[in-house]
Parts: C-alpha cells; sequence; structure tokens
C-alpha cells in the first residue's frame, strides 16, 4: 500500500529520511525551497537568529501552500557587514556566500530537484545575491532558479501590514521593531527580552541605505531601527501571511502559474 503524501509539516527536510524524500521526488514534489537567514544583532531584546528563524517560519508557510515544495533549512549565516560594530555579529564575504550557495544548489540538481526557490530573511543579503545571481543560475542548469529579489514591493507590503494594526512605519522599523518583534513574539516568545525593549532611530529610512552602512551602530547605537514596544505576539501570524504572500505570488508569476488574486510579476522578479 502506498504511503499518503507528506503534509506541509512533513517537508522540511530535515525532518525526512531518504527513502521518503524520494518517493516524494518520485510523485513529483521536485521545488526545493531555499531560505536564507544571518546570525546578526537585532538590539537588546531579539536573539542574533531572528532573520533565521523567521525565514525558516516563512519557508514553512510557503511550503503549506506550494504541494510541489519542500523546504531546506535556512541558511544560519549571511551577509551582515553592516552589523559587525556590535559583538556577536556572524557575517560572511560575497564570495563566501556565493560557493555556499552553489555548494548546495549542486546538491539539489543532483538530488533529482527541478527548481529552486531561494529568498531571504535578511535585507542584507540582497545586494550580495544580486551581484552573483548570473552565476548561480548559469551554474544550476538545467535545473530553474528562481531568487525573489523585490525588496522594496516586500518593504511595502510589510508595512501596509504593520499600518492595518496602526502601526506607522517609523515604529514598524526596518530592523528589530515592531514587525519582527512581533513576530518572535509569536513564534519564540521566551526568545524576546521584554524588560529591554526601547526605541531605536526613528527617523524616515534614508533610500540611499547610509542608514546601515558602513555600519548601523553609527546611526542607531542600540542597533535598533524602529520601536518594539508596542509589538505583540498576536500579530505574527498576520504579518508572516502578508510576507509569504508575497513569495507565493512571486513563485507563481516566474513558474506561469495563475493563482486566484496573484500579483502579476514585474520583469526583475526572479
Amino acid at each position: 500500500m502506498s504511503e499518503p503524501m507528506k503534509t506541509p509539516d512533513e517537508r522540511r527536510l530535515e525532518r525526512l529520511t531518504w527513502p521518503e524524500l524520494e518517493r516524494l521526488l518520485a510523485r513529483g514534489v521536485r521545488t526545493a525551497v531555499l531560505p536564507l537567514g544571518a546570525m546578526e544583532q537585532h538590539g537588546a531584546h531579539l536573539p542574533f537568529a531572528t532573520d533565521t528563524w523567521i525565514a525558516d517560519a516563512l519557508a514553512e508557510r510557503f511550503c503549506a501552500r506550494v504541494p510541489e515544495a519542500i523546504a531546506c533549512p535556512a541558511l544560519p549565516l549571511g551577509c551582515s557587514a553592516e552589523h559587525l560594530a556590535f559583538p556577536g555579529t556572524l557575517s560572511l564575504s560575497t564570495a563566501t556566500l556565493r560557493a555556499v550557495l552553489l555548494d548546495v544548489l549542486a546538491c539539489c540538481r543532483r538530488h533529482g530537484f527541478e527548481r529552486v526557490f531561494l529568498f531571504t530573511g535578511h535585507g542584507g543579503n540582497y545586494g550580495p545575491l544580486a551581484e552573483c545571481l548570473d552565476a548561480l543560475r548559469a551554474a544550476s542548469a538545467p535545473m530553474e532558479l528562481i531568487v525573489f529579489t523585490e525588496s522594496a514591493r516586500l518593504t511595502r507590503v510589510l508595512l501596509e501590514a504593520s499600518g492595518a494594526h496602526g502601526v506607522g512605519p517609523e515604529c514598524s522599523g526596518h530592523h528589530a521593531g515592531e514587525f519582527e518583534t512581533s513576530i518572535i513574539r509569536g513564534l519564540r516568545p521566551d526568545a524576546v527580552r521584554l524588560d529591554r525593549l526601547e526605541p531605536g532611530f526613528m527617523g524616515p529610512k534614508p533610500r540611499s541605505g547610509s542608514l546601515f552602512y558602513p555600519s548601523l551602530r553609527d546611526n542607531a547605537p542600540n542597533g535598533t531601527v524602529g520601536d518594539p514596544r508596542p509589538s505583540a505576539p498576536e500579530r505574527a501570524e498576520h504579518y508572516l501571511e502578508a510576507w509569504v504572500r508575497v513569495l507565493v505570488d512571486a513563485y507563481h508569476a516566474a513558474t506561469g502559474q495563475n493563482p486566484s488574486g496573484g500579483l502579476k510579476a514585474s520583469p526583475g522578479e526572479s
């Protein structure tokens, strides 16, 4: 008797055995979801693994909506040079990130995956990804590589999500503010230092990136951009849903699928 198709919770690579994965591949579950995280400071109230935990949660929710997908573990290190002035941040160079991704993609291709959907939970990975995107695609062929790079669209959607709860953009923040803090309070409540919630940089984010680069500590000494104090754990799923919806829409657009209510892809989306 054949076994039933794995549920979304069981389509996480680290929870599967190799025979289970082999059967899933044979049944057409051939999209690997590769989330990128980071190991960087998130103020005095959130742990270093914040971006990695969020990326992992997004990958699991993505697979719940995309039946042909399997979630790989989130890569726990990213390009975080802008946070190195804070003790504990671990950062890869662009060349190292490229090498790691090339190796992981080669494994996915060898194991029979036909497609990889790659996204990042850490904004600092977007620039390095853009630099090595052509090399990653060339090395992945004939496996299809879809890389989500629309950070501006994502930011707009996420700020709208926090705005729906009466949270303004300066408070929602771009790093360890209300938005990320609410998510981690929902995912891992014991990890948040509630007695250390304090506002950080609260001005409008410069378009040039000068707030974060070359060093965020010059502009936000406590490591926070936004205000985590109004955060609430009950907003976590709403925020994650808004985020994963953007990722799923981008995936469907890149693969030619047309889900109801899906967003239309722009030329540089995938």
